[in-house]
């Protein structure tokens, strides 16, 4: 394989409702106190009788959030997905540089892992993780917003190659003649899956993002491996809005691409467990990404 495992991380969408209960901080302390702590004390204590939980919710930052792709969706259709992330504070300042990604994400490990995906010269990062979500889907009946899942929670894997640069994302930049720029080998992993569009083909965003995140807590998994967790709030359109989207999350850095098997048990446990947290899970959408393409890529929200 090319690319080495990096980290894993579990995914699970919460429901937005209970951000308008108070404060998102205060509500952050609430779920972290009430809600993951006993799960993850219910894991058992370290061998040195030291709790598996550290930390809080005290870290925060804001963010720019959009998703980019050609009107007929020609990033999508091929497992592709391209970001934008830009400091709250840079939106307005001309020149500013947009952190922008491009990530390969399905199901097969080692057709990821094969896959070359790097930026223009020096200055790019490209990252091979697995993303872990519960094992559910969309319902397929026409109309229906909400989620068919298992009776016995479990989970679903898939591998995402990510590759990172800090660029001006001005408007003559944002075609695929411009995007193969930044990233070379984009139109062959297009071309791969559908005959390549027009390299002069016009990008379109979907909606406008703002993204606050809180980090801070963890959980000892055991042998070394950490998992740090992150919830994700979502306000599409005006700031002031509820929020339309949340999530929890933690991530685990592998130990040189391996991940010890009680570790990965005890990471197992403590996902499924979370998907049982009632009234504070989403029961209408399946995936967070779907709902930040572009008009007619994803499942736009209603």
């Amino acid at each position: 394989m090319r690319h080495k495992l990096e980290a894993r991380e579990y995914k699970l969408l919460l429901n937005p409702e209970r951000f308008l209960e108070a404060s998102p901080d205060t509500v952050a302390d609430i779920f972290w106190n009430e809600h993951l702590k006993p799960l993850i004390r219910g894991l058992g204590s370290r061998n040195d009788d030291e709790p598996r939980d550290a930390g809080r919710f005290d870290k925060r930052s804001e963010r720019i959030v959009r998703f980019w792709d050609t009107p007929d969706c020609d990033l999508t259709r091929a497992d592709l997905a391209l970001r934008e992330r830009l400091a709250i504070e840079d939106e307005a300042r001309p020149g500013a540089r947009s952190k922008i990604t491009l990530k390969l994400r399905m199901p097969d490990l080692f057709v990821v892992a094969a896959t070359d995906l790097p930026g223009n010269g020096g200055k790019f990062r490209t990252t091979f993780e697995e993303d872990i979500a519960p094992l559910e889907v969309d319902d397929p009946k026409p109309g229906n917003r909400s989620i068919v899942v298992p009776e016995k929670p479990s989970t679903r894997s898939r591998f995402a190659l990510s590759t990172t640069q800090k660029v001006e994302w001005t408007p003559s930049s944002r075609t695929l003649a411009g995007l193969d720029q930044l990233f070379p080998t984009v139109l062959k992993i297009v071309a791969s899956t559908r005959a390549i569009p027009a390299t002069e083909t016009a990008l379109i965003s979907g909606p406008r993002i703002h993204e606050l995140v809180f980090e801070g807590p963890s959980v000892n998994l055991g042998a070394g491996i950490i998992g740090e967790f992150a919830l994700t709030l979502w306000y599409f359109g005006s700031d002031h809005k509820p929020s339309t989207i949340a999530e929890i999350s933690f991530k685990c850095a592998t130990a040189d691409g391996d991940m010890p098997g009680k570790s990965a048990q005890r990471a197992f446990d403590l996902f499924v467990a979370m998907q049982a947290l009632g009234a504070w899970v989403n029961t209408e959408h399946s995936s967070k990404t779907s709902l930040a393409l572009p008009k007619g890529c994803g499942r736009p929200v209603e």
